[in-house]
């Protein structure tokens, strides 16, 4: 169960304006203090746990999120996690086509991997001048691409911060049948999340909370997933036997075995008597 007391001193229960509201976040607003929207934390509570539920049975599949978050608060947290549970993330832009074009995408992520292998291994080969333009390129491929560079295509979900500043990235994610895990404040529109975690989405304590949550649900099944792949490795293949039927019909009845052909030496040629 997670901590109510503790979910109130991150800030998650903080909105924003109520003349900057979202109709659709009605059902997720506990009320209003000083013009400022008050989350119903008792339902964010809930669904995260929820959430956390699910983040924990595809995991233990063998599942892969896609982290996202390019805002500032956002960007340690998220590049922390993902790299804490091994999987890909988005945190300096998002690269129209990364779900919906993953193929051209993928020649840039090759790209990327050729030019780290030139730099390190054939630097001797390039003159200063080439070697500082490669180091550019690699720069601008690592803030495009570098987080995604093991995203097994497609991801089981998206993790979204802000499903405001990330609109790109839920249109392409529900277009493709995608499911989204998202933090969605009170001014944001829900639509195309599949999961609403109604919260707080620019103060980092708020971020962290939600996140460290989720990374430990995912851990958990990360865990069960690596027992269940020990488990079959002990199992012993059973080596299936094959059986012939029988000339009488019967399937179990051991093979009758043709005799053996008798080979006889050719007789010599007739040879006929001389007169």
């Amino acid at each position: 169960m997670l901590d109510l007391h503790e979910m109130l001193q991150t800030g998650i229960h903080f909105g924003h304006k109520t003349s900057r509201w979202c109709p659709k976040m009605r059902p997720y607003i506990w009320g209003s203090k000083n013009k400022i929207h008050l989350i119903d934390i008792a339902k964010t509570a809930a669904l995260l746990e929820k959430i956390g539920n699910i983040t924990k049975e595809v995991t233990s599949k063998g599942g892969v999120f896609l982290f996202v978050g390019t805002k500032k608060a956002a960007q340690p947290i998220i590049q922390r996690v993902a790299t804490n549970v091994k999987m890909p993330f988005v945190i300096n832009r998002w690269v129209g086509g990364t779900l919906s074009n993953f193929d051209q995408v993928k020649k840039a992520i090759t790209r990327l991997l050729h030019l780290r292998d030139v730099v390190t291994k054939s630097a001797g080969y390039y003159k200063k001048k080439e070697i500082v333009m490669l180091q550019k390129e690699i720069e601008r491929l690592e803030k495009n691409v570098g987080g995604i560079i093991d995203l097994s295509f497609p991801p089981a979900a998206l993790i979204v911060v802000d499903v405001k500043k990330e609109r790109a990235a839920v249109k392409e994610a529900s277009a493709l049948g995608i499911p989204v895990i998202a933090m969605v404040d009170t001014n944001t529109d829900p639509e195309g999340v599949s999961h609403i975690i109604p919260s707080n989405d620019d103060s980092p304590k708020a971020i962290e909370f939600v996140l460290n949550y989720i990374e430990g649900r995912i851990k958990e099944g990360q865990k069960l997933h690596a027992e269940n792949k020990a488990l079959e490795a002990k199992q012993p293949t059973v080596a299936k036997e094959t059986f012939k039927e029988d000339v009488r019909g019967d399937r179990f009845a051991p093979r009758r075995e043709a005799p053996a052909r008798r080979f006889h030496s050719p007789r010599p040629p007739h040879k006929k008597s001389e007169e």
